[in-house]
């Protein structure tokens, strides 16, 4: 292998560019030709004048001809390069108008998004209902603009690619038509042209895809090759929120992601210990001006509010509140636990979609509960009507409750009474048993039934009013009274078993 094809080899190899290429090539041509020189003096020269006159004419008209070429081919690549720029810069002018666009998009979402929080928590206003209904017309609008606007983009890209393809075509014969050897350039401008060609299909593919996979959580960053790659954004601060000299009676807390715990203190403060995560991208400066745009913390004389219905933000809460009887206390989540440790109120509404609820040392009029995914632990709390139901979960209470009505789907039903001021007891299971503790000495009339299951019976001193055994049909009725008013129990289950026992 000589020079030239080394230094070919080394263009079609990427190692050096083209015009690197060029200056060696021109210093190789320049010792040659200094070579032929000293060569051309030591020989005898003996070509006649008729023979070098009718070189000269020959050399002349080729290079008229090669001029003629190149001018032409200039004028090509020049066309070329001034369609490109074009293309290049209606892609800018696309681009910016699409970012714009999906600015537009992800506020609307965002402010969607929070709303539909709302909805799920069964805090929507007839107000806000009507802005959820505009906001869905305006997504649906925009993001039909976005993706015609997407589509020409993408069609000019191909267009410049294309193009692209064709100037490097061009500017590889012109660069070989300079240094000869044009079999091996041409072999070269094809092979650099298909691979262009493949990259360009690949990238292209992956663009759409990117832009049809686009999620809320997800930063896109772009690299040098226009290619978008995924990197997942976390922002996240700690953070005391403290209230003094409050007097608020009602308390309402609303969080799509998060847990929340309630508890008391010798302190006439209101504090909420905040460890916040906000995923995805924010336009503010600081994660804590982030949580702010939203959640809403207000306290007023009689009422606290503390909201954070954005599904991007994960917010778990300590609550240390006064000792004193609250009116209302309203905990609606999504995803996380709530806990309430010895706190004293009227009324308690707890809601979960996906999260455990557990109360220790409650001390409330009205316990209500409602969840579908998540556990119910209700313990050394005195309460005088419990409403509590789940769907997929156990229900377990071990206080003292005056009336109870409780419900499971998928799950068991635990009830153990330490006291004897209990007055009425419902309890159903669908798939589930359901089992119930009483004091010795309290008064019951029991109904109990259970479809596919059995009724086991460990109660003391009854007397049995009705009975059945059936296969698909278990019954027991009875009674055992004292001095005291009995408590009313219907226990039901279909595929579980029914326990009944003594403390």
């Amino acid at each position: 292998m000589n020079e030239r094809d080394r230094i070919l080899a080394l263009v079609r190899e990427g190692i050096i560019t083209t015009e690197e290429a060029l200056v060696l090539l021109e210093n190789l041509a320049k010792r040659e030709g200094k070579d032929a020189v000293k060569l051309n003096q030591q020989q005898d020269f003996t070509d006649s004048k008729d023979t070098a006159s009718e070189y000269t004419e020959q050399k002349d008209q080729a290079s008229d001809q090669e001029l003629e070429d190149r001018k032409n081919l200039e004028k090509i690549l020049d066309e070329l390069a001034s369609e490109i720029s074009y293309f290049s810069s209606q892609i800018d002018a696309k681009g910016e108008a699409l970012q714009s666009l999906k600015k537009q998009i992800n506020d609307k979402a965002e402010k969607r998004q929070e709303l539909a929080t709302a909805d799920e928590l069964g805090d929507l206003t007839g107000e806000q209902e009507i802005t959820l209904m505009r906001l869905d017309e305006e997504l649906e609008g925009l993001r039909g603009q976005a993706a015609a606007l997407e589509a020409e983009k993408f069609e000019m890209e191909q267009k410049m690619r294309s193009l692209k393809k064709e100037h490097v075509e061009n500017s590889v014969k012109s660069f070989g038509e300079k240094l000869g050897n044009k079999e091996e350039w041409k072999d070269t401008a094809a092979n650099f042209t298909d691979r262009l060609t493949k990259a360009g299909a690949q990238l292209s593919k992956f663009l759409t895809d990117t832009v049809q996979t686009v999620v809320e959580n997800v930063d896109w960053k772009d690299t040098d090759f226009n290619i978008k790659i995924p990197g997942l954004i976390t922002s996240k601060f700690q953070h005391e929120f403290t209230f003094d000299q409050n007097t608020a009676t009602i308390l309402d807390f609303q969080l799509a992601n998060g847990n929340v715990t309630l508890q008391s203190w010798d302190s006439e403060t209101i504090s909420v210990a905040a460890d916040v995560k906000i995923y995805g991208k924010t336009e503010e400066a600081t994660a804590k001006e982030a949580f702010d745009a939203r959640s809403t913390l207000v306290m007023d004389e009689d009422k606290f509010t503390f909201r954070v219905p954005n599904k991007r933000v994960k917010c778990d809460i300590v609550v240390s509140l006064p000792k004193r009887e609250y009116d209302y206390v309203a905990i609606k989540m999504l995803n996380g636990n709530a806990s309430l440790k010895n706190i004293e109120g009227k009324d308690f509404y707890i809601k979960s979609t996906n999260g455990n609820m557990v109360i220790s040392g409650l001390k409330a009029i009205m316990l209500e509960t409602d969840g579908v995914n998540g556990n119910l632990d209700v313990s050394e709390s005195t309460i005088v009507d419990v409403l509590a139901k789940t769907i997929n979960g156990s229900l377990t209470i071990k206080s003292d409750v005056v009336s109870a009505t409780v419900s499971v789907v998928n799950g068991d039903v635990k009830l153990s009474y330490p006291g004897t001021n209990a007055k009425q007891i419902q309890a159903s299971s669908v798939n589930g048993s359901v089992k119930l503790s009483l004091p010795a000495a309290k008064s019951a009339e029991v109904k109990a039934s259970s479809s596919l299951g059995k009724i086991m019976n460990r109660m003391e001193n009854i007397e049995i009013i009705r009975q059945k055994n059936e296969h698909t049909n278990k019954y027991l009725e009875f009674r055992r009274m004292d001095e005291e008013s009995p408590v009313m129990v219907e226990l039901k289950t279909t595929t579980g078993n029914i326990f009944l026992k003594n403390n």
